[in-house]
């Protein structure tokens, strides 16, 4: 009697890499490692090509795909560096690719409300005294900034980034500033309409009496109402953009 054959189902099929990809992830293992730091110039090309007995072409589309990905930062004639991989160099690519439809940035905005309205409540209960002046002089900072569209973003950036280190969670912190700069290329030319500006103000004075009084379900509510207004702002100018191209 003949044994039959068992039919298996793996679930994933075995995919080789190409060298390209393996330089890369090497080079990758050495940054999450600490072994490459943020400002640290990768080896020459054909020094790096030698030493991971790979060709100077598998090196060179490593550097070219981790470029991209905002890892590496590459200088015309100046060598390849490790970028300062912060938010807004690793997120580049992201940008573009909300850029390319609505529904993208509708489901960012979500996706900010929803951080940012849990961020406003856990800074509710433990926000210092010290970072309620903080956030307070902020704000009086704001009041002057409605005429100056790009002093007032970096001041509002601030505004936010002193909530999310009074929340106490540094994962929630970081989430929050990715998701900020994300948005920040679509709200460069909202900020400069009229009125739009002063609405985040408002919205800010609000959230800051919330907080002020310690009180979750208010801080929560104005970030949620704050990010609403801040979607509906960017999406209006977006559909003023589009009809006078």
């Amino acid at each position: 009697m003949s044994g039959s054959v068992a039919k298996l189902d793996f679930e994933k099929p075995i995919v080789r890499e190409s060298v390209a990809e393996m330089v890369a992830h090497r080079i990758l293992e050495m940054v999450k490692s600490g072994a490459l730091k943020p400002g640290d110039q990768l080896p020459p090309e054909r020094d790096l090509a030698q030493s991971l007995h790979v060709s100077r072409p598998s090196v060179r589309e490593a550097i070219r795909g981790l470029s991209i990905l905002g890892v590496v930062n590459v200088r015309q004639g100046g060598g390849a560096y490790i970028s300062a991989l912060d938010a807004e160099a690793l997120l580049g690519p992201i940008q573009f690719f909300i850029s390319l439809e609505e529904l993208n940035i509708r489901e960012l905005y979500d996706a900010r409300s929803l951080i940012e309205s849990d961020v406003a409540r856990r800074a509710a209960e433990r926000i210092t005294d010290e970072e309620i002046v903080t956030l307070e002089a902020i704000y009086d900072e704001q009041i002057g900034l409605l005429d100056d569209a790009i002093a007032f973003r970096m001041s509002d950036y601030r505004f936010h980034e002193a909530i999310w280190s009074a929340a106490r969670n540094a994962f929630l912190m970081r989430i929050g500033k990715s998701l900020n700069v994300l948005g920040l290329e679509f709200r460069k030319r909202a900020s400069e309409t009229q009125g739009v500006l002063q609405r985040s103000l408002a919205d800010h004075r609000v959230l800051l009496d919330a907080l002020k009084a310690r009180d979750p379900d208010a801080a929560s509510a104005a970030a949620s109402r704050h990010m609403s207004n801040v979607y509906r702002s960017t999406i209006r100018q977006k559909d003023i953009d589009g009809e006078q191209q």
